[in-house]
């Protein structure tokens, strides 16, 4: 360092001496001082996949000093849903987290938040409309972006495992009219499309629908491939269904037939990748759907900043960084134990 390096760090340590006096008193901005808040998330169905979403949610209350709550049906039920946003809306929260997996069902309710002056940010699912007719953001994947990933690389499973250059992709739906759902199924079918231009192959897409009923979901798989074994080539899910096709293929001893995969990290897709039953997987990162949802309410309680979409994104998880990611969602399945979702 020379002379002239040494006199202007100097100067910058002479400065902020100075001012350090100044800024002593005042108070830091933790989340403690402020005010004691509640904040109430309602999703459309409460199933393994929104553990991440729960502890993102409790992280930042706890942070916040906030008093949280997540509840959401068993299973999809757009009714019970909107109910269960109506009893939110009763306990007077200083704001709310939903879902809107519907274009019309969810409007009524958001707006009643709103009226009452609870913020709302929606997260994981916003079905066309809900922002035009709420002016609500978002947290959650652009299942359109998602879907053209996963539709592009089941096709480059389905060249490697099979070297077949035409086939049918099933595209199992356990909420058909679901608007993510059937927005990646989209998606899935343009990425296919695009692999198809660029590789003269033909492949075609086509919706299953089936529920997040293990034994059920398999029974229509099975038949679905008996039928039509001849033509099919690989498995797209809208959801964490490629899992229980990972199940089917060891049982029946089909693993290498036909290309798997779909969306979500839940721990038996995560093993199906580990083992070989299943090809890969697209994340979403549900801990940000919570926490990042949770950010965005508290600078608009707090700062008076309206809140913004927010991307969460689409992880591709195969076979090159499982173990990575495997290390990483362990926690989830010891939180979803103690939440009774596991």
């Amino acid at each position: 360092m020379n002379r002239r390096d040494l006199l202007k760090l100097m100067a910058v340590g002479a400065g902020a001496a100075a001012f350090a006096p100044m800024f002593a008193g005042m108070p830091s901005p933790a989340f403690a001082q402020r005010k004691k808040r509640k904040v109430i998330f309602v999703t459309h169905d409460l199933n393994p996949f929104f553990v991440p979403a729960i502890v993102g949610l409790k992280d930042f209350g706890s942070l916040a000093g906030w008093d949280t709550d997540f509840i959401g049906p068993p299973v999809h039920d757009t009714q019970k849903t909107v109910e269960l946003q109506y009893n939110a809306i009763a306990a007077k929260p200083d704001a709310v987290g939903f879902t809107a997996v519907d274009s019309e069902a969810f409007i009524d309710p958001i707006k009643a938040a709103q009226e009452a002056g609870i913020f709302v940010v929606l997260f994981n699912t916003r079905a066309p409309g809900v922002k035009e007719a709420t002016g609500c953001a978002y947290v959650g994947q652009d299942f359109i972006v998602a879907g053209n990933v996963a539709g592009y690389e089941i096709c480059k499973y389905i060249t490697k495992k099979t070297g077949r250059k035409e086939g049918k992709i099933i595209m199992p739906i356990i909420a058909p009219g679901h608007f993510a759902l059937e927005t990646r199924n989209l998606g899935g079918t343009q990425g296919v499309e695009r692999y198809n231009k660029e590789f003269g192959t033909n492949f075609t897409t086509e919706p299953l629908a089936v529920t997040t009923n293990e034994s059920e979901a398999v029974a229509k798989f099975e038949a679905k491939w008996a039928a039509e074994s001849d033509q099919i080539v690989g498995w797209l899910a809208s959801d964490f269904t490629h899992g229980f096709l990972g199940h089917m293929a060891v049982d029946k001893g089909l693993v290498g037939k036909f290309a798997v995969g779909g969306y979500d990290l839940v721990d038996f897709v995560l093993d199906g990748i580990k083992n070989g039953s299943v090809d890969f997987t697209i994340g979403q990162n549900p801990y940000a759907q919570g926490f990042l949802t949770s950010a965005l309410i508290y600078q608009g309680l707090e700062v008076g900043y309206p809140a913004s979409d927010i991307d969460t994104g689409a992880e591709l998880v195969d076979a090159t960084n499982i173990d990575k990611v495997m290390a990483r969602e362990q926690l989830w399945k010891e939180k979803g134990k103690e939440f009774g979702l596991s």
